[in-house]
């Protein structure tokens, strides 16, 4: 068994970005509000990067970045976020993948707000030439004790264009529930669950569950999370399977105040 090969994954699966870019609509789910999250109230970035480069018995070349920022003009706050991830392994290419996202929210009334957002992707193993989704609804945000909850409900609008020339447009719901529980002073659980089904025919949806597990390792600017994602498609595109499921360990770094 060739172990050094085995350890190079591991690694290149540690240097995923902390929000994974690598599943089939990860660009649908948006950032998630600092309310949630973290304690960054004025403005906060977060910043990934990692990549291998392999020559021997077997070519790697993986390369995975990311970024995310936000500002508060209240009662509005503005986030940007993208992401793209290249991996070809013994000269075949395995992963090919990038978004990016702007969204708006807008607080309404106590835990209350309303938000838009617009995002661009595109997938080659989905066969995924560009996808571009436009929606809104509303967001509402609870705090049990020591625990922070998010829950939102949006209408979304989204033009796919596929390899071969197919186009699809088709209108969905998509409902959200985030959960941040402490465990300790440096550590937290994380749930982040999403349906997403389309309005004319409900049968075709998107499931996602994420749970994770996050600690601080300096002050609040580092950190360790290690996350484990299912994500579920009722119609997937021929030759592409519905479940993906991955683990993930990650190392964050965050700014802000």
């Amino acid at each position: 068994m060739n172990w050094k090969l085995i350890l190079l994954l591991m690694t290149m699966a540690a240097q995923a970005r902390a929000q994974s870019p690598f599943l089939r609509q990860s660009d649908a789910r948006t950032m998630t509000p600092e309310t949630i999250m973290g304690e960054r109230k004025d403005w906060g970035a977060e910043l990934s990067m990692g990549g291998n480069l392999n020559r021997g018995n077997v070519d790697i070349n993986y390369f995975s970045s990311g970024f995310s920022v936000y500002k508060a003009w209240k009662p509005l706050t503005a986030y940007l976020s993208g992401s793209m991830a290249y991996n070809a392994f013994g000269g075949r290419r395995v992963l090919n993948q990038g978004s990016l996202t702007a969204r708006v929210d807008r607080r309404v009334s106590g835990p209350w707000k309303i938000f838009a957002f617009n995002t661009n992707a595109y997938n080659e193993f989905l066969r995924l030439d560009q996808r571009t989704t436009v929606g809104a609804g509303p967001w509402y945000d609870l705090a049990a004790g020591p625990t922070r909850h998010g829950l939102s409900l949006a209408l979304t609008q989204v033009h796919e264009r596929f390899k071969g020339g197919i186009v699809e447009n088709a209108a969905f719901l998509s409902l959200r529930s985030l959960s941040r529980i402490p465990i300790s002073q440096t550590a937290e659980l994380r749930g982040d669950f999403y349906y997403c089904p389309k309005i004319k025919d409900s049968a075709d949806y998107l499931a996602y569950a994420e749970v994770s597990l996050n600690s601080l390792i300096w002050k609040d600017v580092l950190g360790l999370r290690v996350a484990w994602i299912n994500e579920y498609d009722s119609r997937p595109k021929p030759g592409v399977r519905s479940t993906d499921i991955m683990w993930l360990t990650s190392l964050t770094l965050r700014f802000g105040k």
